[in-house]
């Protein structure tokens, strides 16, 4: 089954779709059907149940409708009277049996389905060349696998059940009523045919109004968590209250469309309410007309009148929850849009993975943006169990290069190779296997102490984690927290010091044990203590290892095999520190403005005048 493709891409920080190509998103109920799995066969039995149930609430209508007739003619019997008891009995007793088997499969259908979705989505966004990720923003990510998987969650163990049953009784009825009087049976239908093509309508627009709000809300969301994480910056300059426009602003787009929706909706679908319901008054117009005609008889013309309202009642559902359907739909483009981002490349057969630890760079070009690159040809050879340090001013590609080894990014031009393999060669696994990373800006997940470091390795026990600990000289500081290993460590390691997150993450990267590190030195904002506690977890963490390092510190990689100054995403200068600090180049500059800096002292202001 194929689709337009809706194309998914940013502007101005919200999701946009442009039709083109097959997508992930086919219709609703064919996007749910894909989205849950192994737990859809749960959820069809849950849908036809419904129809099971409409049949169950048809029967003492059918049965009415059979009384009636043996009524009208004079030839009801007493047995006939227990059997049309016994078969509203049956039909009661079929509603609740089958409603009850509905609700259970559905609700537990959903909630595995929807778990399922979630975790698929996840995966398929950590398959994402990292700045796909980072373009979307942790709002429009956060509001797909929140706001938009609950709407779709809704929809599906609520709304759509409800249409099922809602349209399915009126179709046995309107069959029923075939077999009394067609041509008035037909009458019963005109006023659900004219209202179809209004209802149509509403939908589509409500669709598109609703993608228009999920859009925004995913906009305003990223403004609550970007306010929320840099809650300590937005206090100290003071941009709370009426000076918070970036965030009201936000809000307010979210109302206004509401309104919109609100304005322009409502009375399109009062509209298509009135024009179903006018079939109430049609219906018992043409029984007078053709009642005095003389073209049916009484008892067709109360049949007809005791079942219309039983017609027109379920679908009046069906349209009151047009909203409720419109944001699931537009949900499910959202998510989507999300699936339909190519994830990055990877062979189709498992390959023979990384021969041995070394890595090198081929002529390598790499640009964030098309046309702006920010790593200009860079050729590098890092050999087996040896350490290569890249230095340089901020901004020279020293942070790009490691995580482009680390294929958070795909090369414009050239090859990265690990063990003489093309990181495109490899699956995710064998890459993520090789490479350890520990990068500057340091992630703890919410969590204890003990899970953040197992999360370096399955199966990691109790002994490994604390080895691994004492490794990175954090055993001690962790034993005298209240809680040891089991103590929390907040949102994003908040409740720890800079320093203790570092040793932290180095123990995890310890734990993964792979034989590559890639190294973005973070110690120039630690204190002294700490610092000297990070530089000899980093020597655990690198020993008998292919190290790759950015270093900020000039004097942590006097030792390196080799050293390569960048700037301007380009090579200028390689060797060890004693040749290049005697070439007197770049790194010889370099190293001289550090022992400037390192001089640096604050002075003493000069007082000119005496307080009285």
């Amino acid at each position: 089954m194929t689709a337009q493709r809706n194309d998914a891409h940013q502007k101005d920080g919200a999701l946009v779709l442009t039709t083109d190509q097959p997508t992930f998103y086919t219709s609703t109920v064919g996007t749910i059907w894909r989205l849950f799995g192994p737990h859809r066969r749960a959820y069809a039995v849950a849908l036809v149940a419904q129809v099971l149930m409409s049949m169950a609430a048809a029967v003492p209508v059918v049965t009415l409708v059979w009384a009636i007739e043996r009524i009208r003619t004079d030839t009801l019997t007493n047995g006939q009277v227990g059997l049309a008891i016994g078969l509203v009995l049956a039909g009661v007793a079929g509603q609740y049996a089958f409603g009850y088997l509905s609700n259970r499969l559905a609700w537990t259908a959903t909630f595995y389905g929807i778990g399922q979705a979630r975790t698929d989505t996840l995966k398929h966004v950590q398959r994402l060349p990292l700045g796909t990720v980072r373009d979307r923003g942790a709002g429009d990510v956060s509001t797909v696998l929140t706001s938009d998987m609950e709407a779709v969650s809704t929809y599906a163990h609520n709304g759509l059940p409800t249409w099922f049953r809602a349209v399915s009784l009126p179709v046995f009825i309107v069959a029923g009523l075939l077999t009394v009087d067609a041509p008035m049976a037909l009458v019963v239908a005109v006023s659900v045919a004219a209202s179809l093509p209004l209802y149509k309508w509403t939908s589509r627009y409500l669709g598109r109004q609703a993608l228009e709000r999920g859009n925004l809300s995913a906009v305003a969301n990223a403004r609550v968590i970007e306010y929320v994480q840099g809650i300590a910056v937005v206090r100290a300059f003071d941009r709370t209250g009426s000076r918070l426009d970036w965030f009201h602003d936000a809000v307010a787009d979210v109302r206004r469309i509401n309104e919109r929706l609100t304005v322009k909706l409502v009375p399109v679908a009062l509209l298509t309410m009135v024009i179903l319901q006018l079939g109430v008054p049609l219906t018992i117009g043409m029984l007078g007309y053709w009642y005095t005609d003389g073209r049916i008889d009484a008892g067709t013309v109360l049949i007809f009148l005791v079942l219309v309202l039983r017609v027109y009642a379920p679908l009046l559902q069906v349209v009151g929850s047009a909203e409720e359907s419109r944001l699931a739909e537009a949900a499910l483009r959202r998510i989507g849009a999300l699936h339909d981002l190519p994830p990055q490349s990877s062979p189709a057969e498992v390959g023979p993975g990384v021969a041995e630890p070394s890595v090198q760079l081929e002529d390598v070009t790499f640009s964030y943006l098309p046309g702006q690159p920010v790593v200009h040809g860079l050729s590098l050879d890092v050999p087996p169990k040896t350490m290569t340090a890249l230095v340089g001013p901020s901004g020279a590609g020293k942070s790009t290069v490691l995580a482009l080894i680390a294929r958070f990014w795909d090369v414009d031009d050239g090859a990265v190779r690990l063990g003489g393999s093309d990181v495109r060669d490899l699956t995710p696994e064998q890459v993520f296997d090789a490479i350890t990373v520990v990068f500057q800006d340091v992630y703890l997940f919410q969590g204890t102490i003990r899970d953040n470091i197992a999360f370096g390795r399955d199966g990691a026990t109790d002994e490994t984690i604390e080895a691994a600990a004492r490794q990175a000289q954090a055993h001690e500081f962790i034993m005298a927290l209240p809680q040891g290993y089991d103590t929390p460590v907040g949102e994003a390691g908040g409740t720890l010091s800079g320093g203790e997150r570092q040793r932290i993450s180095i123990a995890r990267a310890i734990l993964k044990d792979s034989p590559i590190v890639l190294l973005d030195e973070a110690t120039s904002a630690l204190d002294p203590i700490n610092e000297q506690a990070v530089q000899q977890a980093f020597a655990e963490l690198v020993r008998d290892r292919t190290v790759v390092v950015v270093a900020h510190r000039l004097s942590t990689i006097r030792s390196a095999d080799q050293i390569v100054v960048m700037d301007g995403g380009r090579a200028i200068e390689r060797g060890e520190h004693a040749e290049l600090h005697a070439a007197g180049g770049r790194y010889a500059q370099l190293w001289a403005d550090r022992e400037r800096a390192s001089s640096w002292r604050l002075a003493q202001p000069e007082i000119t005048g005496r307080a009285t």
